[in-house]
C-alpha cells in the first residue's frame, strides 16, 4: 500500500457475483471475511477494502463510525435478482448477535430497481400472531396466510429491523444493510434442501402486527432510511449538486439506480453508471454531483454520528 500519508480518493469496487438457489447475488460493496472488496481504480486499485480499512481507518468512515465498528467497514450493499422465491428469514439485532455469535446484527434496506409480473415481498405479520400459531404454519406449509404480502413496483423501499420475517419473490433489489450476513432461515416453502434455523431463531420473531421502522410521513420526501447503522437518501439528480463537508464526519456511498452522473473532485471527474457504487472517504471535503443523463436517479449511504455512549464491539 502506498504512502499513508497521501490523500485519499473516492473508489470504485470489482463485484463479486454468486449464485443461489433463487436466482443470484451481486456483492457491490463489502468488508465481511468471505467477501472482500476489491478496488478497481485509483491509486488503490488492487486492495481490497479490508487491508484499506486497517491501514486509513477513520480517514475512511470518519471518527463516529471507526468508534463503533472499528476497523470493519460498516455497510455493505448488494444486489439481489430473484428469478424464485427466497426463504422467509430474520435477522437478529446488535445485542443479541453480539452476545450469542460475536458479531454485528443486521438492519437492512431493501430497494426495488424491478419487479416481474409475480413480484411479492413478505414483510411481518398481518394481524398478531402466537409463537404457537406461527409454529404450526410452519410445519403444514400454510404460513404465507400469516404473511403481510405486498406487491412492489420500481422505486420503491422497505425497511426492514431485526425480527421482522420477510421473504422477497420475482424482482431485483438492493440490499443496504450493516455490516454483517448473520440471519436465520424460519421457512423455505417446502422445501427440505436448506438448513432451517426455526428453533434457534425463535426466540428473536417479532410476533406483533406490522412493520416497525418504516417512517411513512418523513417530511423529507427523499428520505428513504434513517437508523443507528445507516441513513439513505434518494437524490434525483437534475442538475449539479455540490457538497460541502465540513461538518460532516461520515463516509458517503452513492449508487447509480438509474441514468448516469459523475462525482467531480479536485478536477477528477468519477463515473456513476447504472448499477455502479461509489464509495467517498471522509477524508473528502468539497466535491460535485453531476447528472450525465436525464433522469438520473442515485441512492446515498451515510453514518450520522449514534446518541449512545458504548460501541457496539469494544475491540
Amino acid at each position: 500500500m502506498e504512502d499513508q500519508n497521501k490523500k485519499l480518493t473516492p473508489m470504485h469496487f470489482l463485484p463479486d457475483q454468486q449464485k443461489m438457489p433463487w436466482g443470484s447475488v451481486k456483492y457491490l460493496l463489502a468488508d465481511l471475511g468471505f467477501i472482500d472488496s476489491v478496488a478497481s481504480d485509483g491509486w488503490l486499485a488492487g486492495n481490497p477494502l479490508s487491508d484499506i480499512m486497517q491501514t486509513y481507518l477513520e480517514r475512511i468512515v470518519g471518527d463516529s463510525a471507526f468508534e463503533w465498528y472499528g476497523t470493519q467497514f460498516p455497510v455493505l450493499v448488494k444486489e439481489l435478482d430473484i428469478k424464485g422465491r427466497t426463504s422467509l428469514h430474520i435477522n437478529p439485532d446488535d445485542e443479541t448477535a453480539a452476545q450469542r455469535y460475536d458479531a454485528f446484527g443486521k438492519t437492512a434496506l431493501w430497494y426495488v430497481k424491478s419487479a416481474g409480473p409475480d413480484a411479492r415481498i413478505y414483510l411481518g405479520f398481518k394481524k398478531d400472531v402466537s409463537a404457537e400459531e406461527f409454529f404450526r404454519c410452519c410445519e403444514n406449509a400454510a404460513v404465507e396466510s400469516l404473511l403481510w404480502s405486498i406487491k412492489p413496483k420500481a422505486g420503491d423501499s422497505f425497511l426492514i429491523p431485526p425480527g421482522v420475517v420477510h421473504a422477497a419473490k420475482d424482482l431485483c433489489l438492493l440490499e443496504i444493510a450493516e455490516s454483517s450476513e448473520l440471519w436465520f432461515r424460519l421457512h423455505d416453502w417446502g422445501s427440505n434442501e436448506r438448513e432451517l434455523h426455526l428453533e434457534e431463531a425463535f426466540d428473536l420473531i417479532d410476533f406483533r402486527h406490522g412493520v416497525r421502522g418504516i417512517d411513512k410521513d418523513s417530511p423529507e420526501e427523499e428520505l428513504l432510511a434513517k437508523t443507528d447503522q445507516f441513513c439513505v437518501n434518494e437524490i434525483s439528480l437534475s442538475q449539479a449538486l455540490k457538497s460541502h463537508r465540513e461538518q460532516d464526519d461520515t463516509f458517503l456511498i452513492y449508487i447509480c439506480v438509474k441514468g448516469e452522473a459523475a462525482l467531480q473532485e479536485s478536477g477528477d471527474n468519477y463515473s456513476l453508471k447504472e448499477g455502479q457504487v461509489l464509495l467517498v472517504p471522509a477524508e473528502v471535503s468539497d466535491f460535485f454531483l453531476i447528472p450525465s443523463a436525464p433522469d438520473t436517479v442515485l441512492l446515498e449511504v451515510r453514518m450520522d454520528p449514534r446518541d449512545e455512549d458504548i460501541p457496539i464491539i469494544e475491540e
